[in-house]
């Protein structure tokens, strides 16, 4: 029996994926069609238009972009993968970066509209890249082809030099900066993981 879908708010990948191909964690991601994205965020986000920020890139390649980066649907994970995608990308500049804050927090529609909260996880991603993955132009590469797709996380990760441990230190910053949301808390990093294997040892006893 396939694995059931879950709901867009309780998808979250992790950085455990390592064995499975790119195309079987994508397979358990609930689905979204392009042409529900609004306007607005199609005239900043989409590569085919005019006015598209460093780093915009299709919904499909978008999708692939939060398996590697083992990150959820929830905004502040979005916040995250949007930066991350524009800081590995060759052309990021500061007001590239900060047209983006503010089209997000007064342009976009209320249901897609980042809050001020958001910000902070924007600018992780956005950092993240250019420590970790400068000039990598991941919005470039056709992740959703083959031979991609049949790739194992663990194969695309290496390919473009994602390291588990450095993104765990962000998400570690991200819980300093944004705490308590249920974004950060199911965030995968190493003080959760002995959190859990305690809690996991006390459970048998």
């Amino acid at each position: 029996m396939g694995r059931a879908l879950l709901q867009w708010d309780e998808w979250s990948p992790g950085l455990d994926t390592d064995d499975m191909t790119l195309a079987e964690v994508l397979a358990t991601m609930p689905a979204a069609e392009a042409e529900d994205v609004p306007e607005i965020i199609r005239k900043y986000e989409n590569p085919e238009s005019p006015d598209a920020l460093p780093g915009a890139i299709s919904l499909a390649r978008h999708d692939c972009i939060h398996v590697l980066l083992g990150r959820g649907l929830h905004v502040q994970d979005e916040a995250f993968i949007i930066g991350a995608t524009m800081g590995a990308a060759s052309d990021i500049t500061d007001e590239a970066v900060d047209t983006f804050i503010h089209v997000s927090t007064t342009l976009y529609p209320k249901v897609w509209q980042f809050s001020p909260e958001h910000i902070p996880s924007y600018r992780l991603g956005v950092g993240y890249s250019i420590d970790n993955l400068p000039n990598r132009d991941l919005h470039l590469v056709p992740l959703e082809e083959e031979p991609w797709q049949s790739m194992t996380v663990r194969e695309v990760r290496k390919h473009f030099g994602i390291v588990k441990e450095e993104l765990r230190a962000y998400f570690r910053k991200a819980e300093l900066l944004v705490p308590g949301t249920r974004a950060s808390r199911r965030l995968d990093t190493s003080a959760h993981r002995r959190d859990q294997s305690l809690n996991y040892r006390n459970d048998g006893d």
